[in-house]
């Protein structure tokens, strides 16, 4: 398995006894955390769990579909009941609710080509069928809305196994800044959360299609250490000063960017295939002297809780479409440890507004946007 580029020997906390049958600790130093996966020792003044009480939906009128606030309203406190609920059942029991969804999924003719042609394109047709594929993106919504409703420390005890962290520990001691990384892959917020309970971050997020969800999201998301903040250029100067000020930031390098919110990208082949790929954490880290961090979410088997992986990358090439490239390289890697849990309905190579697949490497300067 790729370990990062640093050349050091790879650390995995071992936070219980439920994965130890998978195999991943194979080699491994081992660190075994009893109860709290938070390894407070070592950072006391930035790990400790501060969530704040969940916010009531009542006077979240700012986020309430303006052309239909009753219906708004009724849906965006349905969707606070329904996560609410999925958080009191057992890991088990969402991963068997996921699973349902994900094989509904299937009876559309048009979701079973999205994802024959992805798996296809990716090579991995052979090692992931339709269902599985279905069974993954399924458990990752739903384990993913148990998870905005579920308490910070019940969460960080599904976590497992995390290796490399290590790594982002001694850049931090040092003061550098830390950018994470991760595709569509495994119940991926779950990472979020982990560094949160460690230090601070900040992340954008792209406002959902329906407004009535928002508020759960936002709620689910803004926990302990843990900043959002809306994607666009005001999203990205926040990133950067934070960035500048030693902190992290998180970011979906597998989501096309959008032009018109100040998303910048050039076309470089992700899975021999070109797609419109961000050049935001290149900037980032050629920028701010930042470490880029890959990392990833793998469910366990079983429904046994999460393996948390961070795999440090140096440094990017100075070509936008060759740093690219890399980025997409280290994305695929990431994928590969378990491809039946990846996003694989994602349009991944859609031509977003503004752009043409003709404009290949081309990108603007940070400086000009920030």
């Amino acid at each position: 398995m790729h370990t990062g580029s640093t050349g050091s020997p790879r650390t995995s906390f071992d936070f219980g006894r439920a994965g130890e049958s998978s195999g991943f600790t194979s080699g491994d130093a081992l660190a075994e955390v009893t109860s709290n996966p938070v390894i407070a020792s070592a950072h006391p003044a930035s790990s400790r769990i501060t969530q704040r009480a969940p916010p009531r939906i009542v006077g979240q009128s700012a986020f309430i579909h303006a052309r239909s606030p009753v219906l708004s309203s009724f849906l965006s406190r349905f969707s606070f009941m329904l996560a609410n609920w999925l958080a009191r059942r057992s890991l088990a029991t969402q991963a068997r609710i996921g699973a349902t969804l994900g094989r509904l999924m299937l009876l559309s003719g048009g979701m079973r080509n999205r994802l024959r042609e992805n798996l296809t394109q990716a090579g991995h047709a052979d090692r992931v069928t339709l269902a599985q594929a279905a069974v993954g993106i399924g458990r990752m919504a739903i384990e993913t809305v148990g998870l905005w409703r579920t308490p910070d420390e019940a969460v960080l005890a599904r976590v497992k196994f995390v290796e490399g962290w290590d790594t982002v520990l001694a850049a931090r001691n040092a003061g550098r800044g830390v950018i994470f990384v991760t595709p569509h892959l495994g119940t991926f917020e779950v990472l979020s959360l982990f560094i949160g309970s460690q230090m601070p971050m900040t992340a954008m997020f792209r406002t959902p299609r329906v407004a009535w969800s928002e508020p759960m999201m936002r709620a689910g998301r803004d926990r302990m250490q843990i900043r959002s903040e809306p994607a666009g250029m005001s999203g990205i100067r926040a990133m950067l000063k934070s960035l500048r000020r030693g902190e992290t930031v998180g970011l979906l390098p597998d989501q096309v960017p959008d032009p018109g919110k100040g998303g910048d990208g050039v076309w470089a082949d992700f899975y021999g295939r070109p797609a419109y790929t961000m050049t935001l954490a290149q900037k980032f880290a050629k920028t701010t002297g930042a470490l880029v961090v890959m990392m990833a979410c793998i469910r366990l088997p079983d429904a046994a809780g999460y393996r948390l992986v961070f795999m440090p990358k140096l440094v990017f090439s100075e070509d936008a479409a060759t740093s690219a490239r890399e980025l997409n390289a280290e994305v695929e890697a990431l994928i590969a440890l378990a491809p039946d849990q990846y996003l694989w309905s994602y349009n991944r190579y859609k031509v977003p507004a503004g752009t043409s697949p003709a404009a290949v490497g081309q990108s603007e300067p940070m400086s000009e946007k920030t």
